[in-house]
């Protein structure tokens, strides 16, 4: 099953070496190197984080109630959309919770802003 991997890593880039983050989407247990030099250009070293955290989304819109299930690119991108529609009227009563079915609309919001 494809999963998105969290890996702090090493690339060398252009502008010198740099040190992150990435999200590298593996079928494995973990990502194999491979992955990492397809998903991170000039990836050099790296320590997988583990799954990338899964949030639900719901809100409401004029067709009913919506849920989406994202990860946390997915929070800042849509989360992003949905704070600018509710503050033109179009989606309400927006709610953000993790894996564990714990409310997190406030960071969300935080996060979105």
């Amino acid at each position: 099953m494809f999963t998105i991997h969290l890996v702090a890593f090493t690339a060398e880039t252009a502008t010198g070496t740099e040190i992150g983050v990435g999200r590298v989407g593996t079928d494995y247990d973990t990502p194999t190197r491979e992955e990492c030099e397809e998903s991170i250009p000039g990836f050099i070293t790296g320590t997988d984080l583990g799954r990338e955290p899964t949030y639900t989304l719901r809100y409401e819109n004029s067709d009913g109630p919506v849920e989406k299930q994202v990860g946390s690119a997915g929070v800042e991108r849509v989360g992003g959309v949905l704070m600018r529609c509710a503050d033109r009227g179009t989606v309400w009563n927006i709610e953000c919770f993790n894996e564990l079915g714990e409310e997190v609309t406030f960071n969300f919001a935080v996060f979105c802003d």
